[in-house]
């Protein structure tokens, strides 16, 4: 059991990255950026709502998750199977069950804002340009991950684990499953998938929908914990 315990122990560490929400502040050199497109508007906005709000610092995954050796859970393996094909009722059992003592959940909308907006920060910090960072991840997504129109597109899914920039992968292999939003009357799924084109559904592009049994399949549970 203790040999168990530290390999997931050390999965967790390899798959996860502290994303200091926190610390994101309308006072930051990427918030005084001027939008130039109504995406860019848009996102924004959501992006200034969830600072004012507040968003706790969490850890987010480094590339999506694939089934375990049984198919009853997930772990995160690079060089895997996405773990597509499943709803969001699976998910969100699935998401509290796999770190229950770190609070582990599907990301809230809020988190994921906060964590494109930290990855915006993130990739100007890397040497893109402002304006770029912004483009790239509100209206053009196809330098961020693998889409229908990306570079050498597979036209089907990637292993987990592909496409690496700036420190994440697989940002739109697959579409990403976020958790029951009670003032929408739903959940969203954020960003896009391989089958998708990058110009219609960029990163901070998020979708509504309220069928919690119906299977996705071209899309994943994005699982966070504190």
């Amino acid at each position: 059991m203790e040999k168990a315990t530290t390999e997931f122990e050390t999965m967790i560490s390899d798959a996860f990255v502290f994303v200091e929400a926190s610390k994101l502040s309308l006072d930051d050199e990427f918030m005084k950026y001027e939008p130039k497109t109504e995406r860019e508007e848009k996102f924004k906005k959501e992006l200034t709502e969830a600072i004012k709000k507040g968003v706790k610092d969490f850890w987010a995954p480094r590339y999506d998750p694939s089934f375990n050796e049984d198919g009853t859970g997930i772990c995160y393996v690079p060089g895997e199977k996405t773990a597509v094909g499943e709803s969001y009722n699976w998910w969100e059992k699935t998401a509290r069950e796999f770190c229950p003592e770190r609070q582990s959940h599907l990301g809230l909308k809020s988190e994921r804002v906060a964590f494109l907006g930290w990855y915006i920060k993130k990739l100007i910090k890397s040497g893109w340009r402002m304006e770029d960072a912004w483009y790239a991840v509100c209206n053009d997504s196809k330098k961020l991950g693998h889409y229908w129109n990306s570079e050498n597109a597979k036209h089907a899914f990637e292993k987990t684990g592909s496409r690496e920039v700036c420190g994440f992968c697989d940002l739109a292999n697959t579409y990403k499953i976020l958790a029951k939003d009670e003032r929408a009357g739903g959940f969203w799924l954020a960003g896009g998938s391989y089958y998708g084109d990058s110009r219609n559904f960029p990163l901070a592009d998020f979708g509504h929908y309220s069928n919690w049994d119906h299977d996705f399949f071209h899309g994943v549970g994005w699982l966070v914990h504190y």
